[in-house]
């Protein structure tokens, strides 16, 4: 399973007077984008998201791997 450490929030905006976050997945070029109170639920509804789409450690790891040097989230 994705941990809190694999994840990184790039930014918390507003929009439709909503609070809204941008979370990437460390070393890779996913970003999630969710509506939540504060930084804590987003990153909660971010794993939530990455597990629904079955990212597991194992393919994080094969998917770092491709990517390597390319990545965008840091």
């Amino acid at each position: 399973m994705i941990s809190r450490s694999d994840l990184n929030v790039l930014e918390e905006y507003v929009f439709h007077d909503e609070k809204r976050f941008r979370i990437c997945v460390k070393g890779t070029n996913i970003v999630i984008n969710v509506k939540a109170d504060d930084e804590k639920e987003a990153i909660t509804k971010a794993l939530q998201i990455l597990s629904q789409v079955g990212l597991t450690q194992d393919s994080l790891r094969e998917l770092r791997n491709i990517i390597g040097e390319k990545a965008l989230c840091k």
